[in-house]
């Protein structure tokens, strides 16, 4: 087991992750706006800031920003919503390795079989991050974000299926979602057949 760290333990909904990327890419983007957008979501202060802080590093402080040269490009990606939600769950993945590894061991046993158990996803991904509380705080944050992107369903509690690949409509989706295996996985160039990897299962 490595000693990786989860660093995720809320759900962020992605309308406010959306709103926050807006305002990043319109050079109005700031903890108290942000603050405002969750005070709809969360109660209780403690919470609030938790979250606070997991939007910070989604949007303001990801890695992927610094690779994106056309920002009006992404704009009008984002209004497209299929396109907006693989967008988002990029910028998730690049700023939590835990949430990529998650996405990765999905993508793995879909490969195989279009309906999983979520006990076969908690015993893979403890085997990385320990079989701890703190594990199943972070599936319960990242998984759901996963079900409103619409990567898979959730046909009943505990189970999980795939049904369709997801179909971008522009070229710097795809680039996003590239972007953040990239960063992820620490390398600068991908290979034809690293397009192979799990992590790609969900695109045609």
């Amino acid at each position: 087991m490595n000693d990786k760290s989860i660093d995720i333990n809320q759900r962020i909904p992605l309308d406010v992750l959306h709103i926050a990327l807006e305002a990043y890419l319109n050079d109005n983007y700031s903890n108290e706006y942000i603050m405002e957008q969750l005070r709809l979501e969360f109660n209780g202060e403690n919470r609030l800031k938790k979250a606070l802080r997991i939007v910070n590093l989604i949007i303001a402080k990801n890695p992927i920003l610094s690779l994106i040269e056309d920002k009006e490009a992404l704009k009008l990606a984002i209004k497209k919503k299929p396109d907006r939600d693989i967008i988002l769950i990029a910028f998730l993945n690049s700023a939590f390795p835990f949430s990529f590894d998650v996405l990765k061991i999905f993508g793995k046993f879909f490969a195989v079989q279009e309906i999983i158990n979520a006990d076969i996803v908690k015993k893979s991904i403890s085997n990385i991050y320990g079989g701890n509380r703190a594990t199943e705080n972070g599936l319960y944050s990242v998984i759901p974000m996963f079900l409103e992107a619409g990567f898979f369903v959730r046909p009943k509690q505990g189970i999980y299926q795939w049904d369709k690949k997801l179909i971008p409509n522009f070229e710097i989706t795809k680039k996003i979602y590239l972007d953040s295996y990239k960063i992820s996985t620490n390398t600068n160039e991908v290979y034809e057949y690293q397009l192979m990897d799990p992590y790609f299962f969900y695109f045609d």
